[in-house]
């Protein structure tokens, strides 16, 4: 059955080669990304994959919470329903780690703008919908001063604590949109893959992207992922295991989704 899926981050890199498979098995996709030129380039380039297909394109920098409500806007009004969103946008080192909010750019981008663009977008999902949300084998407690932008942390701190933050979001949100969906899960696509983030991050070219993609549209469209709710995959070692110790505790989690609401309440009041 053909689905629609949306993908945050679908430029380059894993998102790009998701979005290159998933247009090759026939289903229709829908690319985010911040630079029009870029997009408006990858779209062209998905459409010469398949032309049985829808393809669309939106613009938005979810840096920019204004932003992410514009998105989920733009979307609500061409589509009745989703089937699937990955939350593949993400950000590790940065000129500037501020945003005009006085917030960490990379707790806004990895963390708080996948949780708000999925509660944005549950009008459009059903019992068959699927969330799936890009972690990383890199997590850290996260410190809730840096998430409010009181504390500034490095690059490899605020990634790590961010992309645990979001891990902890999916087992809130599996409990908030329990039916309404199908599955909601946190995924470390694996470790250290030929991406811009690894290579900036690392200085390293990394490991077949393939690996990263291959997990994302299996996790988009086979049974196996069908009726998961709130549980972190580490395509590392090809299971779901447990997040970093801090990311357990469910007060905790609950402790990163109220902070995620106090910066949204006080940006949106």
């Amino acid at each position: 059955m053909q689905k629609t899926i949306l993908i945050t981050g679908s430029t380059d890199g894993i998102g790009l080669k998701t979005a290159k498979t998933l247009v090759s098995l026939g289903h229709n996709v829908l690319i985010h990304g911040r630079n029009f030129e870029k997009v408006k380039e990858v779209e062209k380039s998905l459409k010469e994959i398949s032309s049985k297909v829808i393809i669309q394109s939106y613009i938005a920098d979810l840096s920019n919470l204004k932003d992410v409500i514009n998105l989920a806007k733009n979307i609500m009004s061409k589509h009745k329903t989703l089937d699937i969103i990955i939350n593949n946008a993400g950000i590790y080192k940065t000129a500037n780690s501020v945003t005009e909010d006085g917030l960490d750019v990379r707790f806004v981008v990895n963390s708080v703008a996948p949780y708000f663009l999925t509660k944005l977008l549950i009008p459009l999902f059903h019992k068959k919908s699927r969330i799936i949300n890009l972690s990383s084998a890199a997590q850290a407690s996260v410190n809730i001063d840096a998430m409010l932008g009181k504390v500034q942390l490095n690059h490899g701190e605020a990634y790590a604590q961010s992309k645990l933050a979001l891990t902890m979001i999916t087992s809130v949100q599996a409990q908030e949109f329990k039916n309404n969906i199908s599955s909601i899960i946190s995924v470390n696509p694996a470790s250290l893959l030929a991406t811009k983030m690894v290579k900036e991050g690392y200085g390293i070219v990394g490991n077949d992207i393939t690996i990263g993609s291959n997990i994302l549209v299996s996790m988009a469209l086979d049974d196996r992922f069908e009726n998961i709710k709130g549980k972190y995959y580490d395509n590392d070692n090809n299971k779901f295991a447990l997040p970093h110790p801090f990311g357990q505790d469910i007060q905790n989690c609950k402790m990163i989704v109220d902070t995620v609401e106090k910066i949204l309440s006080s940006k949106f009041e």
